[in-house]
């Protein structure tokens, strides 16, 4: 069953050459699919409204920093929970750090968060990690 998935991002000039597509492991393919989850806000996919986390909807919230947490790690258990059926036993943690950034014109806030999944691969029984830092939220200081 390994290498039964297509790679990211999806290379269509080779599909409409005629030539295969590159596939990847399922470990590949999973930490691809939690990725994709993560970053997709929601209605953003045309086909289902729900697919994605409520980390864009919230991005410039003015919430306690243990609520903000909570929300988006409550969203992406739903969303793993629904969407990615390889997995099972998830645990998410979130992490939220904020940076000062310098330069000549302005200074900015930038937060970083931090997305933890531990789970089990469903069909073979391994654990699996998905660990990801993305930047969200430029604010600006004069």
């Amino acid at each position: 069953m390994e290498d039964q998935n297509y790679s990211l991002p999806l290379s269509l000039d080779r599909i409409v050459a005629g030539q295969p597509h590159p596939k990847c492991p399922d470990r590949e393919a999973i930490h691809q699919h939690l990725y994709l989850l993560m970053v997709t806000h929601f209605d953003e996919n045309r086909f289902d409204s729900r697919y994605g986390c409520a980390l864009w909807d919230h991005d410039f919230s003015v919430l306690s920093q243990i609520k903000w947490k909570d929300l988006i790690r409550e969203s992406l258990e739903e969303a793993v929970n629904t969407y990615e059926r390889r997995l099972t036993n998830i645990k998410i943690r979130v992490e939220m750090e904020e940076f000062e950034v310098l330069t000549k014109t302005n200074n900015y806030v930038r937060k970083r968060v931090g997305i933890e999944i531990k789970a089990t691969i469903r069909r073979t029984n391994e654990p699996f990690i998905f660990f990801e830092r993305i930047f969200i939220s430029p604010l600006s200081i004069e």
